[in-house]
């Protein structure tokens, strides 16, 4: 026990500059998150957000209920939804629900953004520092992994998705324990770290499995340990121990195999969500000063419009010195391969270039489409995540390649200054910009439904899955069940009851009133829903809503104003749709 301070001296003495500047630099780069903590400002990047904060409050309502963990009556209510598909963060949810008590939902929310930065680039440093023993290469290579403008843009939509340092700190034991024969604790440790990215999240599980299988066979080739038995006992071992804590996380997704066909079928957009080849070398959008120069181009994206998959020309070029560094060249090409296996998975099954999808172009990932984890991320250009450390790591080989040939001139302190300059050059161009937020306000008449005590639910119109996302927002606040929600991958029975009533699936389907031999058919629809304790339709007026006018014609709203539209379907019930 009296090793344990001077070991906590060492690291801090080791580490304690590296700490400081990544902290730093989360800050700068999550700015002005750290200056609206208390002020109830959400930092948000995409609607999904609305998604991880009901998750949060979820998960909470859940513990202090007793409610079961994988199902929930408060979405498509009363049905329910099954949340064996949800991409609920196990760690990350956990964690901001612990700290709720002391910064509120939404800080508690807000933290975990420059906590997943921070994490993932330290852990990648401590991972490079183990691979090349040097710190300032290790300090650039972290930060290429954890700072690029698509981790980052991802903090603020998918928070739970960019707490990657599983997967470097698993690589690093991985080859610590396979390499130096560390047996019983680097087995379970390197186990229990894989498990804690399968629990975050299962694309991170995925990430790690793809990056783990080039690294085993890579332990094995080198110096021939495929020869030894401690190799395959070290290797079996931790595989046993891996699935084994995979099985609670996993078991509830395969009790139901053609649901899981089901619902990873729903959610595959390969041919659609690929990552455009343009967007790896084109700055940054969000970036102020390269805004003006890349704008038109980042418009025909897609995919790469919200999430810039910029790499840098400061990494690539540091990639090329790694390539043809001769010494660790069979480091070098097991990371160069892991960057061509993330990158050709992250291009999709064809060709997308400057906006354009050449389907007549197949690409390698098509090959690959059937296997199941490859499948599962239906979102190919996900995989720009896996690509950012095999791309750090190699810049970092690239940096410390230039580092030791500076040391090897007559002048080594001054070429070594010149290199330094990189470093600032690489923070500008992959800065992101401010990040993104927003006051997280709610209408008034869902804190008014916080105050009724009876349960009841609601109808918020329009229905669809992306208008559903701030609805669940709503419901951490009012705590009242509504007719639809939402999941990472949302079961079709979730929408037996709409669609068996028929006043909802009009609503669904944006179908206009027709009173032609339907509008007895719609009256009862409203009484079955009021039988079901439904008590309020709320009409969020925009755009989309102009096509269900005709069904309120004859009604009063309980409130209504440039927001909301409110009625009660007890009143409703009273007038017919079709006098």
């Amino acid at each position: 026990m009296k090793e344990a301070p001077k070991q906590m001296i060492r690291w801090m003495r080791r580490d304690a500059v590296v700490l400081l500047l990544y902290l730093a630099l989360t800050g700068a780069f999550t700015w002005p998150l750290a200056t609206n903590l208390g002020d109830n400002w959400l930092a948000i990047h995409d609607t999904d957000t609305f998604v991880k904060l009901w998750d949060q409050w979820w998960l909470s309502r859940t513990l202090a209920t007793g409610q079961p963990l994988f199902y929930t009556h408060d979405l498509f209510y009363p049905v329910g939804l099954d949340l064996s598909y949800h991409s609920i963060s196990w760690v990350v949810a956990p964690f901001s629900w612990l700290l709720t008590p002391l910064l509120g939902p939404i800080d508690a929310y807000n933290i975990t953004i420059p906590w997943a930065i921070f994490s993932s680039a330290y852990a990648a440093y401590l991972l490079i520092h183990y691979l090349l023993h040097n710190r300032t290469a290790a300090f650039v290579g972290g930060f290429i992994y954890s700072f690029s403008p698509y981790f980052v843009t991802h903090a603020g939509g998918h928070p739970d998705l960019v707490h990657l340092a599983p997967v470097p700190l698993a690589a690093l034991l991985l080859l610590m324990t396979l390499r130096d024969g560390r047996s019983r604790w680097g087995i379970l440790a390197t186990a229990v770290v894989i498990a804690i990215g399968a629990y975050t999240s299962l694309y991170i599980m995925v990430f790690t499995l793809l990056t783990l299988g080039p690294i085993f066979i890579f332990a094995a080739v080198e110096d021939q340990c495929w020869r030894t038995a401690r190799f395959w006992r070290n290797g079996v071992w931790i595989a046993v121990v891996t699935a084994v804590l995979l099985s609670v996380r996993l078991w509830a997704i395969f009790a139901t195999p053609q649901t899981l066909d089901e619902v990873i079928e729903a959610k595959y957009a390969a041919s659609l969500n690929q990552t455009d080849l343009l967007a790896l070398v084109t700055p940054s959008h969000l970036n102020p000063v390269f805004a003006p120069l890349v704008e038109v181009e980042s418009d025909n994206f897609y995919t790469n419009e919200k999430w810039p998959a910029y790499l840098g020309v400061v990494p690539l070029l540091l990639l090329v010195v790694a390539l043809t560094r001769r010494r660790k060249r069979p480091e070098v090409v097991l990371w160069f391969s892991l960057w061509l296996i993330f990158l050709l998975l992250a291009a999709g099954p064809i060709l997308r270039f400057n906006g354009e999808r050449y389907r007549d172009v197949e690409l390698p990932a098509s090959l690959l489409s059937w296997f199941p984890p490859i499948r599962a991320v239906g979102t190919p250009d996900y995989f720009v995540l896996g690509l950012l450390l095999p791309m750090g790591i190699l810049a970092a080989y690239g940096f410390d390649a230039l580092w030791q040939q500076a040391a090897q001139s007559s002048y080594g302190r001054r070429w070594r200054a010149v290199l330094l300059l990189a470093v600032p050059l690489l923070i500008f161009e992959l800065w992101n910009g401010p990040f993104p937020g927003m006051p997280a306000t709610v209408h008034p008449f869902y804190q008014a439904l916080a105050q009724e005590p009876e349960r009841f639910a609601l109808i918020e119109l329009p229905l669809g899955r992306q208008a559903a996302k701030p609805y669940v927002f709503y419901q951490t606040v009012h705590e009242k069940p509504m007719v639809e929600g939402l999941s990472a991958r949302t079961p079709d029975e979730a929408y037996r009851y709409i669609e068996a009533n028929p006043l909802l699936h009009a609503w669904q389907e944006e179908i206009p009133l027709d009173c032609d031999g339907v509008g007895r058919e719609l009256d009862t629809a409203v009484t079955q829903l009021i039988a079901d304790n439904f008590r309020y339709v709320i009409l969020h007026n925009q755009d989309r809503t102009a096509h269900l006018a005709p069904y309120f014609a004859q009604d009063e709203p309980l409130l209504q104003d440039d927001e909301l539209t409110v009625y009660d379907l007890r009143e409703m019930a009273e007038r017919p749709f079709c006098p």
